[in-house]
């Protein structure tokens, strides 16, 4: 069988609590910028990373974040035909919520889904139907896994890869019954957020390549990993033999980091055991755009390939060549994400 071809990254689109578009985001960043933000819950209210959105209202509010990053992905040329995957936690239960405050019907049905498939899709400025994954935090990580697979065995030549994660009070309240919440900026605990960000991908070379992407499961509890953390190591050394890298290639790491330390430490120790005392240099995001479950794989992913383009980045975190994600979800979901940077010709630098 033929080696699968590479696939890469052409375009990135990302809203945020940092910003409305990828750039904007990543000059947050730099700026060191954070639009915290409070959600209320019977009793109770909580920190928040909200998209800085003048609607209000949440259909509103998703086809003006969608279109934001429909505009993006297509600077680069027309994505109507484009095969659209999409991840998200919520899916629509967002939608679900804000009609039952409307006119007091909560029941959801599959309707609902079928509706945030169309909407999604004709939000974006994509005439295709959107295949959806829900898989916890890694959701965003799966939609770029099959997108990346169907481009590398021949089948399409491009794709969009989504991360979406809207508003969702029902989410809210079922982390905050686990107290898993924090509730202010400097607790242990989740600050959740919304945010949506795609990857135009494409079988032509590009400065960045999905040099691998692993997807892997913990068994070991609904809401946390094996605590020595072996399961997330061998997923993270699967993804390096993937791509054929050897710990001491890797230049910086972006790791899953979400101040909860039922995750936290397994990651910590899976860390140690991969790179040992040669741990590459870190950058940690979700105390800065919040925990944004389904969509923090591409919100994370694009907001720090955006900060790198830039010169202010690159004078902080240089120009590294192989960067590593790494997401830890409930239910036992594990996804390594490793990406190249390569030169405008498509060779390596």
């Amino acid at each position: 069988m033929n080696a699968p071809r590479p696939v890469y990254i052409d375009r990135i689109g990302h809203v945020s609590a940092l910003g409305l578009s990828a750039a904007a985001a990543a000059e947050a960043l730099l700026a060191d910028k954070k639009a915290l933000s409070w959600r209320e819950l019977p009793g109770a209210r909580y920190p928040w990373f909200a998209l800085p959105l003048a609607e209000t209202d949440w259909t509103a509010r998703a086809r003006g974040a969608l279109g934001r990053i429909g505009a993006e992905l297509a600077a680069g040329g027309e994505i109507s035909a484009l095969p659209l995957f999409a991840g998200s936690s919520a899916l629509a239960t967002g939608a679900v919520e804000a009609r039952a405050r409307a006119d007091g019907d909560a029941a959801f049905s599959f309707d609902d889904i079928a509706a945030f498939r169309t909407e999604t899709s004709a939000a974006l400025g994509v005439d295709t139907e959107p295949w959806l994954f829900s898989t916890s935090c890694t959701s965003g990580f799966v939609a770029l896994e099959a997108a990346s697979l169907l481009i590398g065995h021949g089948e399409i030549d491009e794709a969009l890869a989504l991360g979406i994660e809207f508003a969702c009070d029902t989410t809210l309240a079922g982390f905050a019954s686990l107290g898993l919440l924090a509730r202010n900026d400097d607790d242990e605990g989740l600050i959740l957020g919304e945010a949506v960000a795609g990857l135009r991908l494409t079988a032509r070379a590009t400065a960045w390549r999905i040099a691998a992407c692993r997807l892997g499961t913990d068994g070991y509890s609904v809401t946390s990993p094996t605590p020595d953390g072996r399961v997330i190591a061998a997923n993270l050394a699967a993804a390096l033999d993937d791509a054929g890298l050897a710990a001491n290639d890797i230049d910086l790491i972006k790791p899953h980091r979400s101040r909860m330390f039922s995750t936290d430490e397994p990651e910590e120790a899976a860390l140690d055991l991969l790179f040992g005392a040669r741990r590459p240099p870190e950058i940690t995001l979700k105390r800065r755009l919040g925990h944004t479950l389904g969509a923090s794989g591409p919100a994370e992913l694009t907001v720090l390939l955006a900060l790198l383009e830039t010169r202010a980045g690159q004078a902080r975190y240089g120009q590294p060549r192989h960067l590593l994600f790494n997401l830890v979800g409930f239910g036992g979901s594990t996804a390594t994400v490793i990406i190249e940077r390569r030169s405008r010709d498509g060779e390596k630098n």
